[in-house]
């Protein structure tokens, strides 16, 4: 827990590298969401080492604004006369790094030198240089190899802000002993994002009405010139697209690269098209993106990835480029990183279906995610927190999960590697919480990138995926079938893995239910797990059934995480007459987030339904929304109703 934890929040970042700065502002605007009785005290550290940045680097004007949100500002060191000469604000002063570790209980993120021995937590942004080595100079990447080479030789607690360079970390340092934490950055919002003026915003810069924006700084490997390609090509194919383009002209690794991008500019013939406004105003420039037809992102190596979030809080579309760090946030449209043609397509495909914003209805709906995100973001900072008072001051100890063997259960899943992993986490402990044993069935890829944050549950690697058929490893609902079929267990479950279990003894209440049974339910959605006061959904998620069934079940190919696979499983032992409860108490709950599959997928499978059902071909929209109503009717129809008492 957070409760009565003093963080320690060192002043990191410049006005050339803001990603510093936003990962202490994330951090900050996040915890103060927490109720204030709950909330751990914030404190801005200073140090020696960072006193001559103050100034010259815009260091503290930078943070200036998450002064009044913390508990107070820290100097440590010598040098106070100096300090107290450019800090101005009142700060309370330890004298070395020692007297600082005896006033707060961790200090995070660090990106300077490690303090052994010390709760002081070092942050690894990313290894660009490994990808992109023609963009440092020698030193830079004998630095950069070192400072990482001690982190991972020294320290027994690292942090990264995604999946992407943790896998980075653990194929570099394979030897490393530190444990390895992804803490997801989210993006916070500000209320005058969705009052301010956009159609103004286009107006102070002279824009056309529909155009789309790229924000990035000028930098070599933010990619701008294979946008600008995709742009020219579009000309060339009489689609003539107005692009806008935000963001510092300095390159301070290729001072000249910008004037080479001007004239390849002008040699594509697109100087018209071309809008270049350099670095804005941060108002202006959401400002912008919410005018925006939509956004890309063309970059060929991120670290953080905030531009794709920003976009789903506003509801905008997005092109990014493929890399894995942006496939994370499971938002967005993909294009081959270095393909001009491709991106030309996706844009020109994009531009039919897209219409200049603010659409206000899209950013209500978005604002769903960010509420989800913060919740995932506390949870795994906690953990993180929790994690490190363990490793300095004391041993960990693993959660008492009580298990009646008698009545035991065991739970399939599959984890959602790309999903809120603090969310799932909190729900699959409710069931171990409950008695269940849990199981997750992924692909070996997935295993590795979730099963360190799941310790208590046992993992199987699925003999084949969705990937070809769907786009992304999806399990089959075959896979779990045929898991059961080789268990010694007489009664099965399978539950989605962002599913909360709100109640005790469901084990032996569904033991008792499912004996010769199927026994499932819906879940109620609700906007926080702290407070369950929610609706009931159209679709089930919690099935628990006698491993007898399993035989009645055909060959499919629906995925758990897909459409109508939950109408399926109860459907089967209904057409084959075994008895069919539905518990129409509210038993579990589920944070609510928009769905992520396509309308193809969805007709697609709808179809493998009909022809299961022997109903003929489908050949309209309306005939699929009539077969979805029909099923789910004749599901609850054919179903006894019963309640947990």
């Amino acid at each position: 827990m957070l409760k009565n934890t003093r963080i320690g929040l060192p002043l990191i970042g410049s006005k050339y590298w803001y990603a510093g700065v936003t990962i202490v502002d994330s951090i900050i605007h996040s915890v103060i969401q927490i109720p204030k009785e709950e909330r751990p005290k914030l404190f801005l550290v200073i140090t020696d080492e960072n006193l001559p940045y103050l100034a010259s680097y815009d260091l503290l004007p930078l943070h200036e604004h998450l002064i009044p949100l913390t508990d107070g500002l820290i100097f440590v060191g010598e040098n106070l006369t100096t300090a107290q000469m450019l800090i101005q604000y009142p700060f309370a002063h330890y004298a070395s790094i020692n007297d600082l570790f005896q006033n707060i209980d961790i200090l995070l993120p660090i990106n300077s030198d490690l303090y052994l021995g010390k709760p002081g937590i070092p942050w690894i942004p990313d290894f660009q240089h490994h990808y992109l080595p023609q963009l440092f100079t020698p030193a830079d990447i004998q630095n950069r190899n070192a400072k990482f080479k001690k982190i991972a030789d020294n320290t027994p607690l690292v942090i990264f802000t995604s999946n992407d360079v943790k896998k980075d970390f653990l194929q570099f340092y394979p030897s490393s002993t530190a444990k390895a934490k992804v803490l997801p950055i989210p993006v916070h919002p500000k209320q005058e994002w969705f009052t301010g003026d956009a159609y103004q915003t286009q107006f102070k810069y002279n824009l056309p009405d529909k155009f789309i924006l790229c924000s990035n700084q000028f930098w070599i490997h933010k990619n701008h010139a294979t946008l600008f390609k995709a742009i020219a090509i579009l000309r060339q194919s009489g689609q003539d697209v107005h692009l806008v383009c935000t963001g510092s002209t300095f390159d301070y690794r290729n001072p000249d690269y910008f004037i080479g991008l001007q004239k390849y500019i002008s040699d594509l013939n697109i100087a018209d098209l071309i809008h270049i406004l350099g670095l804005i105003p941060r108002q202006d420039q959401i400002q912008l993106m919410r005018r925006s037809l939509f956004v890309v992102h063309p970059s060929l190596f991120e670290g953080l990835n905030l531009t794709a979030q920003e976009c789903q809080l506003l509801g905008k579309k997005i092109i990014l480029s493929d890399l894995a760090i942006h496939q994370e946030q499971n938002f967005g449209i993909y294009f081959a990183r270095a393909d001009a043609i491709d991106l030309a397509r996706k844009i020109s495909d994009l531009l039919p279906v897209s219409t200049p914003g603010p659409s206000s209805s899209e950013e209500i709906k978005a604002q769903m995610f960010y509420k989800e995100k913060i919740e995932n973001f506390n949870y795994q900072l906690s953990e993180l927190v929790e994690d490190a008072q363990h490793i300095f001051n004391s041993p960990s100890r693993a959660p008492n999960f009580h298990h009646r063997s008698t009545t035991q259960i065991t739970i399939a899943t599959s984890i959602a590697a790309t999903k809120d992993i603090g969310t799932q986490k909190r729900c699959i402990e409710s069931w171990l919480h409950c008695g269940f044993k849990v199981v997750s069935i992924n692909t070996l890829d997935e295993m590795n990138l979730v099963k360190h944050h799941f310790p208590y549950i046992e993992f199987v690697p699925a003999n084949r995926d969705a990937r070809a058929q769907y786009g992304k490893p999806y399990i089959y609902v075959d896979n779990i079938l045929s898991y059961f079929t080789a268990q010694d267990c007489k009664i099965c479950g399978i539950v989605n893995s962002d599913i909360y279990f709100g109640k005790a003894n469901l084990p032996l209440f569904m033991y008792t239910q499912a004996m010769n049974s199927m026994v499932f339910g819906s879940r109620v959605d609700v906007t926080s797990l702290d407070n369950l006061n929610g609706n009931f959904y159209n679709g089930f998620d919690y099935f628990f059934f006698d491993r007898d069934l399993i035989k009645m079940y055909p060959p499919t190919n629906l995925c758990i995480g897909l459409p109508w696979w939950d109408y399926w499983v109860p459907l089967v032992p209904i057409l084959s007459k075994v008895p069919v409860k539905k518990v129409v108490t509210p038993i579990c709950y589920h944070i609510l987030h928009p769905t992520n599959y396509s309308m193809a997928i969805y007709k697609n499978l709808a179809m493998q339904i009909a022809t299961h059902l022997s109903l003929g071909p489908l050949p309209s929209d309306i005939h699929i929304g009539n077969l979805q109503q029909t099923v789910l009717n004749f599901i609850e129809n054919s179903s006894a109703k019963i309640n947990f008492i």
